[in-house]
């Protein structure tokens, strides 16, 4: 059973997203890394870059595959979470630290913060809650 904190909202392609005030913390969720593997690379879109719900924002590689990482929400990246290893699109940094993210998905290992405005509230309405992520988990299995 993969762990599903009831403190945040999901996405049909296993992102999780936290609302903090006008901030949005995201990440992969365990069902997400455990399916990927080992991860080996994972790069975003630059600090200050504008994004919108659902489109791609990343790529994160692992021993198994590549994937893309699409924004839960529409706004400005604020902050990378380069403890981790996240890396900026075209960046030449050598990533360290990525097993935080397979290893605690929810917390540390956090991908991205995304500064939101006034649309947050309504754009939430397209993401999954807890139980809804649970099912589709289950439709998985």
């Amino acid at each position: 059973m993969h762990e599903v904190p009831e403190d945040r909202y999901y996405t049909k392609t296993h992102e999780w997203v936290k609302l903090e005030g006008d901030t949005a913390k995201m990440g992969l969720t365990s069902y997400a890394v455990e399916e990927l593997g080992d991860i080996t690379y994972l790069e975003v879109k630059p600090v200050g870059t504008k994004v919108s719900q659902g489109e791609p924002i990343g790529l994160v590689e692992s021993s198994k595959t590549t994937e893309k990482i699409y924004a839960p929400l529409s706004g400005e990246i604020s902050e990378l979470n380069r403890e981790v290893g996240v890396v900026e699109e075209g960046s030449d940094e050598i990533p360290m630290g990525l097993e935080t993210i397979t290893e605690d998905p929810y917390g540390e290992g956090w991908i991205l913060a995304i500064k939101v405005g006034p649309e947050a509230e309504k754009e939430i309405k397209n993401l999954l809650s807890p139980e809804e992520y649970e099912k589709l988990l289950e439709e998985h299995r």
